[in-house]
């Protein structure tokens, strides 16, 4: 099947880079992919805390769009958006990893608050609830469930993260492995991630739904439920922070 004018021409484009170092070729290049740029920034806007800005995470990932046009290799027959993608990706994840945006007064918090349910856990078996850390340290159930919500906020979550024992991204993909148990494990979680999200409220699923399933960006879901994109962010914070509580609690019924 001979190829479109389109494929030619990008073809033609790789070769003038490659082959002779064209600049004006490069260029042409950067602009044809900055929309994958673009979108994969607007991706992971969704689950980093609101004042990273998108500028910044597009300026990072076009360092990693650049890194991809000198590694990638167009005779190999491979989309290129595809190999784009994950560079670019995975640059915007480097440069998040090396933020640390917690105030210090609340990481010491939250090391005394970590401290004290593994020490609960030790003497009792479970983790402690709400109720109980506050009484372990002295302070308000109120104080105890911001400080949760403070440190979970300050990360940010991909869907390489687990919730509870739980990988989201394993549960989205199709191509997973076939053995009995492996097939029997996925199943399960299923079925556990389908309950947890189901006590989740309307907003929240739709969040869920239209990001993990759907692949839309922050911006784009903001725009189809009518909301603001800063709101959208906490909606999809809330839902996971809920979807996590949940499923580790089914983990620990279990045992």
């Amino acid at each position: 099947m001979p190829l479109a004018d389109k494929e030619v021409a990008e073809i033609e484009l790789w070769r003038e880079f490659k082959e002779n170092d064209s600049q004006a070729a490069r260029q042409e290049l950067i602009i044809k992919y900055l929309p994958q740029v673009k979108y994969q920034a607007g991706r992971l806007k969704m689950i980093v805390p609101d004042f990273i800005e998108q500028d910044d995470l597009e300026s990072y990932g076009v360092i990693g769009l650049i890194d991809a046009l000198y590694k990638f290799d167009y005779r190999k027959g491979i989309k290129f958006k595809t190999y784009a993608s994950r560079r670019i990706r995975g640059e915007i994840i480097d440069y998040l990893r090396k933020l640390d945006w917690l105030p210090h007064s609340v990481r010491r918090e939250g090391k005394q608050l970590k401290s004290a349910a593994d020490r609960f856990f030790q003497k009792y078996g479970r983790r402690p609830s709400v109720d109980e850390l506050a009484t372990a340290l002295n302070i308000s159930k109120e104080k105890v469930s911001k400080l949760y919500y403070q440190i979970y906020s300050s990360q940010w979550v991909s869907v390489h993260e687990e919730i509870g024992d739980v990988e989201l991204l394993d549960l989205l993909k199709e191509d997973q492995k076939s053995q009995p148990e492996v097939v029997y494990h996925r199943k399960n979680n299923e079925r556990l991630l389908s309950e947890a999200i189901e006590h989740l409220n309307e907003s929240e699923r739709l969040v869920i739904s239209l990001y993990y399933y759907e692949g839309l960006t922050q911006v784009e879901i903001a725009e189809v439920m009518e909301l603001s994109s800063a709101r959208v962010s906490q909606l999809h914070k809330k839902a996971i922070y809920r979807l996590r509580g949940s499923l580790a609690r089914k983990k620990e019924q279990l045992l």
